[in-house]
């Protein structure tokens, strides 16, 4: 039986945009990350501003990968030259919608402490929940762009957190 229907088969990467494209290699580098194409010099075609449906589109990237999972979604760290991207104001971080992205991880606790004595910046001490929700504990830290990362490691066998079932409420 042939199947000639699409269908989304994997999640590919994902843009970060950066306000210091070298501070931000830097600190996905301390997570695991390794540069898989460095294309700070690569000049973009014109084309690719009608891809993104822009006017146009002029930047810097550096496409890097975690080596535990080289088949895995990769992250896009942009530096975008033409428009320039906004950011949010970290003096009123705690008052803007987070843009997160979430890293399964093993051993969180001791990433929260190498991280932070590293200087990465985190919101909280690693959030310890009961046990049945299936979760080892999470904490989230600010990349330099001010995305929060969240570091979240689940009990074996936990594909996703057990809140509803936590909660008392059916899936």
């Amino acid at each position: 039986m042939s199947d000639d229907g699409w269908k989304l088969t994997s999640l590919y990467h994902t843009v970060v945009n950066c306000r210091d494209l070298d501070a931000s290699v830097a600190f996905y580098r301390l997570l695991g990350f390794e540069v898989l194409n460095d294309r700070r010099n690569v000049v973009w075609p014109d084309f690719v501003a009608s891809i993104f449906g822009m006017r146009r589109a002029k930047g810097r990237g550096v496409l890097m990968v975690l080596p535990s999972d080289p088949d895995g979604p990769m992250i896009d760290l942009i530096d975008w030259l033409e428009p320039k991207a906004r950011f949010p104001d970290p003096a009123h971080a705690s008052e803007e919608v987070p843009r997160i992205i979430a890293f399964r991880t093993r051993n969180v606790h001791q990433a929260h402490r190498e991280l932070s004595a590293k200087g990465v910046r985190f919101t909280r001490d690693v959030f310890e929940p009961e046990e049945d929700l299936g979760l080892v504990g999470s904490c989230c830290c600010y990349d330099p762009n001010g995305n929060l990362i969240e570091l979240i490691e689940l009990q074996a066998g936990v594909r996703h957190s057990r809140a509803n079932e936590a909660l008392g409420e059916t899936p």
